[in-house]
């Protein structure tokens, strides 16, 4: 008989275990470009998955399982290759990291990878993780360029479409409503952190381990149907007082004294309309900026696409503008990204492409060395997802 009932438990363990559907999805995107400019590091030619490529490399994996009356819950993540671990980027596998895209200066924003585990039915969804947020999602509807070459998603830190958007949040929670007649909202919250930073051996404060970002909260909605795609999004940032958290800290071994950091609102949104082989882009945001700066800055952002397909090519033109102005003051500083991209499609999930970017700071450079002035960037990559 124990026997029989040990069996038995086999037999169910191996049934339930059989309802959980695994799956590992990605995309590998490799380019070689050519970058000038007076901007730091705007020399010379370079392979990477970093600068000059046209999406994101990245391997996910998906395990789902249905758990009956239409619910379903569902375990996601991904390994970016440009998580930092160890005051490095590497191919890292922990989900426990508190790294957030809030200060990302990479070329496409994502820092962190997007990780969370998701209960679905007929309520809608909840995420709970990190997630992309709401506010990327507007910021999706209005690129096709996504966050790639060209984009201006994050040519700079707080220079363009960063400025007002993160990626996503460490240790947050996203709810997605049912489907209806097209429309959905979307609600995001991160608590936040108002821990110190860690004091390192040598006396300065380690920008790798600095907590979470500030309370934040995201309102969005979107409409799809037929040809018409729309999404807008409200971004709440709280006050923070402690001076010594993360955005009272720049990285490096600066530390923020002398003010916290203010609380910040801005709206983002835009459409797509597509006409058949042409689909037309166009957005714009305004807010006060999220950046690590204590000043208050108010950033204002548009941006205009147009991709138009022909047979196996993809034709992609776009154009950002920001304005950063400084509320004190009144000073202005208005950057701007133009992209462009071709992309021929060998298959459903593969493409050599034509890539460049010309981004301007409205800055001059002073020396350089510096985040100041111009870069251009010319690439040829190649892509598969999988």
């Amino acid at each position: 008989m124990k026997k029989t009932l040990v069996a038995l438990a086999a037999i169910a363990s191996v049934t339930a275990y059989s309802q959980t559907t695994v799956s590992i999805i990605g995309n590998v995107d490799f380019a070689g470009a050519r970058i000038s400019g007076t901007q730091s590091g705007a020399k010379g030619n370079t392979f990477s998955t970093n600068q000059g490529t046209g999406t994101t490399s990245a391997i996910k994996f998906v395990a789902s399982e249905d758990i009956g009356g239409g619910n379903k819950i569902t375990g996601f993540y991904e390994l970016d290759p440009r998580t930092w671990a160890n005051d490095d980027y590497a191919l890292t596998f922990n989900p426990t990291s508190n790294v957030s895209t809030a200060v990302s200066a990479t070329a496409t924003g994502m820092l962190r990878g997007e990780a969370y585990i998701q209960a679905e039915g007929g309520f809608g969804s909840i995420k709970l993780g990190a997630p992309n947020s709401s506010g990327f999602d507007a910021h999706a509807v209005t690129s096709p360029l996504g966050t790639g070459v060209g984009s201006g998603y994050a040519a700079a830190s707080n220079t363009l479409t960063t400025t007002l958007v993160s990626t996503r949040y460490s240790r947050s929670l996203r709810y997605d409503s049912p489907v209806m007649n097209g429309l959905k909202a979307s609600f995001t919250y991160a608590p936040g952190n108002d821990e110190a930073a860690f004091l390192g051996s040598t006396g300065t404060y380690t920008a790798r381990w600095i907590p979470n970002a500030r309370n934040v909260s995201e309102i969005g909605l979107n409409y799809s149907n037929g040809p018409l795609n729309a999404a807008v999004t409200n971004i709440s940032t709280a006050y923070q007082d402690n001076v010594t958290g993360w955005y009272g800290a720049t990285f490096g071994s600066t530390v923020v004294t002398s003010a916290a950091a203010l609380a910040t609102k801005a709206t983002i949104g835009g459409l797509n309309y597509n006409l058949g082989n042409t689909t037309l882009y166009a957005g714009m945001g305004s807010g006060g900026s999220r950046a690590t700066s204590t000043a208050a800055t108010k950033s204002d952002y548009s941006r205009f696409a147009v991709k138009h397909s022909m047979g196996p090519v993809d034709l992609i033109a776009q154009y950002t503008r920001q304005a950063n102005t400084t509320v004190s003051t009144g000073a202005k500083v208005q950057a701007n990204v133009q992209g462009l991209r071709a992309d021929y499609n060998l298959s459903k999930t593969s493409a050599v492409y034509f890539g460049y970017e010309k981004f301007d700071t409205g800055t001059v450079a002073a020396t350089t060395n510096t985040t100041s002035g111009t870069r251009t960037i010319t690439s040829v990559g190649l892509r598969k997802s999988f």
